[in-house]
């Protein structure tokens, strides 16, 4: 009973005086105070401002990033995911090598994806962007990603582009921002694509074969680029257009975004360092990045070129991760603002945070860690 224990502890510290007390210096007068104070407390309600007053371990946040993954491959690495249970995955392009999707029900949906990410802890939202192998699927390859959104309870691509608002499990707030870098860019290296008339063309047949001869590209792609793309007549060229509508809509989403951290996916890299592949996207400096500028984006992240790494620019966080089911050996250690890489396996990217910090890990094929990078505000 509180009152009781109240009462006691009181009359076990009250001092009667007699003719042999001695004068009490400052001191125990402050320790009888305390006392008496520790007494009227109770010690449930001490015992709460010591806990108040101690140190506390801060919740965190993870979730993923892992590009170029719809193939085989992945499975080398889905076993080293699934240890970190993350609240989502960023899924960024490429997923489905070599030539997209024919259909809702190909059953690349279930080999690539739902068979080879299935441990419990994966079984979280996917948020996903197209890439330019998705593209190879045509029209209704892509078209079948999205609708795919409506058969899977984890993948969502419900949109070209789209933005979501996520809350993690310590109450941070997050604006993911989707976007379709292959109708930005107008193509890749191989077609050309007007997003205003949705008109595509192969940009050069015979050099689409001499890269197939060389190794560069896979029997499967070209291919399916000969399939779905037809030469560009030179009658009536595709004349590239810049997406104003999509570009409209990522100011939109950016300016309205009050989270505590915005993160911008897409398939084709801002910034990329490696040396005989892809590189940095000209069309994307020059789009993309003065938006991400102005609105304070705290970090960009894509895939296509097949190693991870991290470039910092004008304050910009640029993330890499495009080794899911590709590897690439290559890179320019002294490119403008590359702060780590890791090339030659596969590999993904595990994020860690809160409010106030946000952690960057590369894992590599064997599950070790090979470059660490924390975003502070």
């Amino acid at each position: 009973d509180w009152t009781r224990a109240k009462h006691s502890s009181v009359d076990s510290h009250r001092h009667l005086p007699t003719q042999h007390s001695r004068r009490r210096d400052p001191e125990e007068k402050e320790e009888e105070e305390m006392d008496r104070f520790t007494a009227h407390l109770g010690v449930g309600v001490v015992m709460y401002i010591l806990l108040a007053a101690a140190p506390r371990t801060t919740a965190t946040f993870s979730f993923l990033s892992i590009g170029d993954w719809g193939d085989t491959g992945a499975k080398d690495i889905a076993g080293s995911m699934a240890k970190y249970n993350p609240e989502f995955v960023l899924a960024l392009g490429d997923n489905f090598y070599d030539q997209g999707v024919n259909g809702i029900d190909d059953p690349q949906f279930k080999e690539k994806f739902e068979d080879t990410f299935s441990s419990k802890s994966l079984q979280v939202p996917w948020y996903v962007c197209a890439g330019n192998h998705d593209y190879y699927g045509g029209n209704k390859g892509i078209q079948a990603e999205m609708e795919y959104t409506t058969k899977s309870d984890r993948w969502h691509y419900p949109e070209l582009y789209f933005s979501k608002d996520v809350k993690t499990v310590d109450n941070t707030s997050i604006t993911i921002l989707s976007i379709d870098t292959w109708r930005l860019n107008g193509g890749d290296t191989y077609v050309l694509f007007d997003p205003k008339t949705n008109r595509s063309a192969l940009r050069n047949v015979s050099h689409a074969i001499k890269q197939y001869e060389l190794g560069a590209i896979t029997n499967g792609t070209v291919n399916q680029l000969l399939k779905h793309f037809a030469p560009e007549d030179p009658n009536n060229r595709v004349n590239v257009s810049d997406d104003q509508a999509q570009l409209d809509f990522i100011e939109k989403v950016l300016n309205a975004s009050q989270a505590d951290w915005k993160l911008v996916i897409g398939h084709f890299p801002v910034y990329s360092a490696t040396v005989m592949e892809h590189g940095s996207t000209e069309s994307l400096i020059r789009l993309v990045k003065p938006l991400l500028d102005k609105y304070k984006v705290d970090a960009y992240f894509n895939g296509h070129d097949h190693v991870l790494q991290h470039i910092q620019t004008d304050g910009i966080n640029y993330f890499g991760s495009g080794a899911g089911a590709r590897e690439h050996t290559g890179i320019n250690k002294s490119f403008p603002g590359l702060k780590g890489y890791h090339e030659g396996t596969y590999g993904f990217m595990v994020h860690e945070g809160n409010k106030s910090s946000l952690k960057t890990t590369f894992i590599a094929q064997d599950g070790s860690e090979t470059y660490t990078y924390t975003i502070h505000k």
